[in-house]
């Protein structure tokens, strides 16, 4: 039996209806800065933990230059968004500092493998 991917290309269990990671609230969106062909590419963050890497496992999968298969997670709850490097790759820079943990505010700008990115949180 196939996979099956949802419209945002979370991979879902063939018998699901609806997917379990868009079903949670919306919480925000991770948008790539730069001058290649993905500036402006967004990625919808939701409410709980969400891995991020290049991975088909991952619920925000980028597919850049310099991310691991499963590279950081984020976890928003409780009005909080705390970024954790899984030290598989490239170190994270949030706002050029490295970090391995790190609470994310509006605004930040993280650089996760080659790729510039800027955090928009409700």
């Amino acid at each position: 039996m196939g996979l099956k991917y949802c419209s945002e290309g979370h991979i879902m269990e063939p018998s699901w209806k609806y997917c379990p990671v868009c079903l949670a609230p919306l919480s925000g969106w991770l948008v790539t800065l730069g001058e290649d062909s993905q500036l402006g590419k967004f990625y919808t963050i939701h409410e709980g933990k969400s891995f991020i890497g290049s991975g088909a496992d991952c619920e925000i999968r980028i597919l850049h230059s310099g991310l691991s298969r499963q590279h950081a997670y984020l976890v928003i709850a409780d009005g909080l968004c705390t970024m954790v490097d899984l030290g598989n790759g490239e170190p994270i820079q949030v706002n050029n500092i490295d970090t391995v943990k790190t609470t994310l505010i509006d605004g930040d700008i993280l650089k996760m493998g080659n790729t510039l990115f800027k955090i928009k949180l409700l």
